[in-house]
């Protein structure tokens, strides 16, 4: 099991990023992704697995952890534990291919083995504990959302200060305030520049938007697509 050494190690390091973080509105995801709630994004998230799983487990294990169709945005990722307790997909692989079972954080809650005890298919439980955000050594309150799917017990987490500043926890939020800062520093020989800069910045912005909204139709195909692919046959087909 992932013991106390091991556990050091976790937290020393953190998770590190695999492959670049999607922000939230870039097309992996239908939903506001700081939508924390079962009937938002982690839900939306959650259904995915289940039917990524009855497709082809094993292909769906190595998305989880690579975080590819669709199933990392910033910093939410899916994670799934066997029932031995090894950790069958995640993006950090020092948790990946360990038994987590003995995995707590520094209030000794066991979060994994409590997942394991309580989850049931079909419904999307919740449970709080702390962890460190992706590249991050600090432990931060999260809100993880868990589900029985097929044998193993899948988790979607978002951290509270996401919720509590989500424009702030994405990429484009950070431009955002930043742009609002300079905007009130610039001086008036600058002006003229910076409010070129600007339209420049926001015609891009336009193109970009385009782009997203043609992504997320070809997503939302391929999820129908998915869901038809595991979906049961009927008697006789």
């Amino acid at each position: 099991m992932l013991r106390a050494s091991a556990l050091a190690a976790v937290l020393v390091l953190g998770l590190a990023p695999i492959g670049p973080a999607r922000a939230c509105g870039d097309g992996e995801a239908p939903t506001a992704c700081d939508d924390p709630s079962p009937n938002g994004f982690a839900s939306w998230m959650l259904g995915r697995v289940d039917h990524a799983l009855a497709a082809d487990k094993a292909r769906a294990l190595q998305d989880f952890t690579d975080g590819t169709r669709g199933f990392r945005t910033a910093d939410t990722y899916v994670f799934c534990v066997g029932p031995d307790g090894i950790m069958s997909a995640h993006p950090n692989p020092i948790l990946k291919g360990h038994d987590v079972r003995d995995l707590h954080d520094s209030t000794g809650n066991h979060f994994i083995r409590t997942m394991m005890e309580t989850a049931k298919p079909g419904q999307i439980s919740v449970i709080r504990y702390l962890f460190p955000k992706p590249g991050s050594t600090i432990e931060e309150p999260k809100t993880t959302y868990f589900t029985k799917a097929g044998d193993q017990t899948c988790a979607v987490g978002v951290y509270d200060a996401d919720v509590a500043a989500p424009e702030a926890a994405t990429a484009d939020g950070r431009v955002a305030q930043l742009r609002q800062r300079l905007d009130g520093v610039i001086p008036t020989s600058a002006r003229a520049d910076w409010t070129a800069f600007l339209e420049a910045l926001n015609a891009q912005g336009a193109e970009k938007a385009t782009a997203i909204a043609q992504a997320r139709r070809e997503l939302t195909a391929a999820a129908t697509a998915l869901d038809k692919a595991g979906a049961p046959r009927k008697t006789g087909e």
